[in-house]
């Protein structure tokens, strides 16, 4: 791969902040009390517009955004029982993508054979996922798994959604580089941190760090106060999360929606919170509220400042992407080498010629070909 301004091959930060994600994984759509039954909304992975929508009965579904007739997108018309209805002629799709009804007169003629592409969507840990890769492969390919979501642990939930103007290999980066410390005055989630590990097993880079946590007046108290702790990272591609002494954890999960935008699903999870003094757990009625307060007086502006550097590195990437960078954390060329493979694996796969390719394009044709001689 080369440069495009300069001509050179690419350095490794190039190709990493230019590289897609692989579409054969599951990647959060929406959440899922988001979307109401009988709504529909856009979700566009890797610049690909689907249409999610969630039928009269509250089932999900997810078809390529654009109908068969004039091309209009699907996310702009209405449910109607289990069916996506296209605004312009009130073309019909189920759930699987197949045309089930046209509002208006054929001249007799039967339906004609039509299908949009549908995708895979399950739904688990309040999110709506999708599978945008290669359909035959989504049953093998598992959902991430969080423990202690699985096992039933006690502990509360803070899901935030938010866009940023930023590549999505740049966000795992900030979000695992805890070299930036710096940007953070003012609510110092950590502090004197020490990296003391760094080693990729398979497709996962694990990331470790001696720091001290609790700094901040509200942190200290959901994580126990001032101390030494430890906290490790993960980017479990393409999914990235942490555990700071099995008190605080946090997941990742980016849906990149081209090479400068990205929609990032965080979910933070908080062990019970105890009592001083008495050292009981905090009731359920009074820790609601504090996490609430907690997230729009900290967590939110936190990520905020994130959002600012992160959005402000995309800028400069454009305008600096050819020209050396000095990288002095260890943690960063490995993430970005584990990104690049993986990218490239899925184009490789993507161009290696398949078996079945003569016999999809002889049944596509028949699909095809009855609709294109119908007159409407």
């Amino acid at each position: 791969m080369s440069d495009p301004t300069t001509g050179r091959p690419a350095s490794l930060k190039y190709r990493a902040h230019t590289a897609g994600l692989d579409p054969d994984y599951w990647y959060p759509a929406a959440q899922i009390a988001d979307l109401r039954p009988g709504s529909v909304k856009e979700v566009v992975f890797w610049k690909t517009s689907i249409a999610l929508y969630r039928d009269a009965d509250g089932s999900f579904h997810a078809l390529e955004n654009r109908c068969a007739h004039r091309h209009l997108r699907l996310s702009e018309g209405k449910v109607a029982g289990p069916h996506l209805v296209c605004r312009y002629h009130g073309w019909s799709y189920d759930g699987t993508g197949r045309l089930a009804h046209v509002s208006h007169e054929i001249t007799g003629r039967r339906l004609p054979k039509i299908c949009v592409a549908s995708y895979p969507v399950r739904e688990k840990y309040g999110l709506v996922w999708i599978f945008p890769g290669d359909r035959a492969r989504a049953e093998a390919v598992p959902l991430p798994a969080i423990h202690e979501l699985d096992d039933g642990q006690p502990c509360e939930v803070m899901p935030i959604v938010m866009t940023l103007r930023s590549h999505h290999a740049m966000i795992v980066e900030n979000v695992c580089d805890f070299n930036h410390e710096m940007l953070h005055e003012g609510f110092h989630p950590f502090a004197g941190q020490k990296l003391t590990r760094n080693e990729r097993v398979g497709d996962t880079i694990h990331v470790g760090y001696d720091t001290t946590v609790g700094t901040h007046g509200i942190v200290s108290y959901f994580t126990g106060g001032e101390r030494s702790g430890t906290i490790r990272l993960w980017y479990q591609y393409p999914y990235q999360g942490s555990n700071t002494d099995d008190r605080y954890i946090h997941w990742l999960f980016n849906r990149p929606i081209d090479e400068s935008t990205t929609e990032c699903f965080f979910l933070f999870l908080f062990r019970a919170v105890h009592l001083p003094v008495v050292h009981r757990p905090l009731p359920a009625w009074l820790w609601k509220p504090i996490l609430k307060m907690a997230e729009y007086t900290y967590v939110r502006p936190l990520l905020a400042q994130d959002k600012w550097a992160l959005e402000e590195e995309q800028r400069c990437f454009e305008v600096h992407g050819d020209r050396p960078s000095a990288e002095l954390n260890p943690i960063v060329p490995a993430f970005r080498t584990l990104t690049v493979e993986k990218w490239n694996e899925h184009l490789r796969r993507r161009e290696a010629p398949r078996d079945d390719d003569a016999d999809a394009v002889s049944d596509a044709s028949s699909e095809i070909e009855p609709a294109a001689h119908t007159s409407l």
